[in-house]
């Protein structure tokens, strides 16, 4: 009788335990370097593991018709940066190495040892950064249309263009604005409810993120592609060239993949073809482990 009194406890305790130790909400908030909260969202499972980072002015939600396909096969993190879609902003130094900081806090929250970090635009400046943060986790880069030529510099003039007319994109966005600016030509007025969607929320810090890029494109983007000890791949549009030979002066296992037919936000206009060349991005950087 005694015994029996005894696996019926610890049959209750195990259920205890069970329900409610193991069934505890996922983690799906970090806190960055400055303690900005990062939001992200984690589905699948699998390794590597895929980060998928977005541009500036968007958020985690740029990359919906990716993170179902990829996740049959990883774990797919997508990630807000902070003053990005559900993430924080209030951070008082819009810098580079602070969206890496943000990246790297997802990563060791989750606790991943291997990962291939991709980024797309302002994004792939931001994964640059967050390998030299934690390297240790990280197996490879994928850069979606954020480098043509890691030698270009914009001039004073061009910035205060670039600055002008992208803060009108953001503040007054029209489909106009945005096709003519390159950003989608595919599904229009799709793409422009997307983009709504994406702006459509407290937007400090976003002319400091859009002049840090540039800086760091001027400044940085070359010692951060020297430092780099992991393989490179770029998915490129190929309406714009992209400087290979310039590329592989600083990292000479650098490959790109070209896309025609599509906008700036690739994942949108071409996505069958960009889901396969990001499969074969992947398999590039395994290949190389």
């Amino acid at each position: 009788m005694k015994h029996n009194n005894l696996f019926i406890f610890s049959l209750f305790i195990a259920v205890i335990i069970f329900n409610y130790g193991c069934s505890s909400e996922p983690v799906t908030v970090a806190s960055s370097a400055d303690g900005v909260e990062i939001n992200f969202s984690n589905q699948g499972e699998g390794q590597p593991a895929i980060v998928l980072v977005h541009g500036w002015t968007n958020n985690n939600t740029i990359w919906d018709l990716q993170v179902p396909v990829l996740s049959e096969k990883y774990q797919v993190i997508a990630v807000d940066l902070a003053g990005h879609g559900k993430s924080g902003n209030n951070r008082t130094e819009w810098a580079m190495s602070a969206f890496g900081e943000d990246i790297a806090a997802v990563v060791r929250a989750l606790k991943l040892d291997d990962v291939i970090l991709v980024g797309f635009s302002l994004g792939g400046s931001a994964i640059l950064e967050a390998v030299q943060i934690i390297p240790d986790q990280v197996s490879g880069l994928i850069l979606v249309d954020a480098i043509n030529n890691p030698e270009e510099q914009i001039p004073p003039p061009v910035i205060h263009w670039i600055d002008s007319v992208y803060m009108d994109m953001i503040e007054n966005p029209t489909i106009e604005k945005l096709m003519g600016g390159g950003f989608f030509v595919n599904n229009p007025e799709e793409s422009f409810a997307k983009v709504q969607s994406m702006v459509d929320r407290d937007q400090t810090g976003w002319r400091e993120m859009l002049l840090e890029n540039i800086r760091w494109s001027n400044e940085d983007c070359i010692e951060a592609l020297k430092a780099l000890e992991v393989p490179l791949v770029a998915i490129n549009n190929a309406q714009v060239l992209t400087e290979v030979g310039v590329f592989t002066k600083y990292v000479p296992n650098f490959e790109v993949r070209m896309l025609g037919g599509t906008g700036h936000v690739m994942m949108w206009d071409v996505p069958e073809d960009f889901n396969r060349t990001l499969e074969e991005s992947i398999q590039v950087i395994l290949a190389a482990k």
